[in-house]
């Protein structure tokens, strides 16, 4: 299918902006200081997949190790991650999230079903159809967009 410019830019732009809205109001309204986008992406990554080196989170997240190890500082002062030492190369750390971390995010992702749920019954049923078979397109949206990048 030919895509234009134009309707790439709206896609991208829409995408964009309620990404930075869901984002901004999950953990507000449970109580909780929204992180910078470059700590969510590794704090998920962590959480999607513990036991991972810092290498192998930048490589997911599609940044730079140092930007992956800044977040990471960051993430382990708020008490969100914790590295451990490989058990096969103690050099090497593996980061693994914390209670704090899992019990932030069950709360964040109820308060965000709650607040999209609400935006939804706002939509048209013919809307909210569109987005819901939209899902698998916009997960592999998402694979492309980091294939691309690696």
């Amino acid at each position: 299918m030919d895509v234009t410019a134009s309707e790439t830019r709206e896609l991208a732009l829409a995408l964009h902006d309620l990404s930075w809205r869901i984002t901004r109001v999950g953990p507000g309204q449970v109580g909780l200081e929204p992180l910078p986008a470059s700590e969510i992406a590794v704090l998920r990554a962590v959480l999607d997949e513990p036991g991972r080196g810092v290498s192998d989170v930048a490589a997911s997240v599609g940044m730079q190790p140092s930007n992956v190890s800044a977040a990471l500082r960051s993430l382990v002062a708020r008490g969100l991650v914790e590295k451990r030492p490989d058990p096969h190369d103690r050099r090497v750390a593996l980061l693994h999230p914390t209670a704090t971390s899992r019990g932030n995010r069950a709360a964040i992702e109820s308060e965000l079903t709650a607040s999209l749920s609400e935006a939804l019954a706002a939509l048209s049923d013919d809307d909210v159809s569109a987005l819901l078979r939209a899902v698998p397109a916009m997960r592999q949206l998402n694979a492309a967009v980091v294939e691309r990048v690696r």
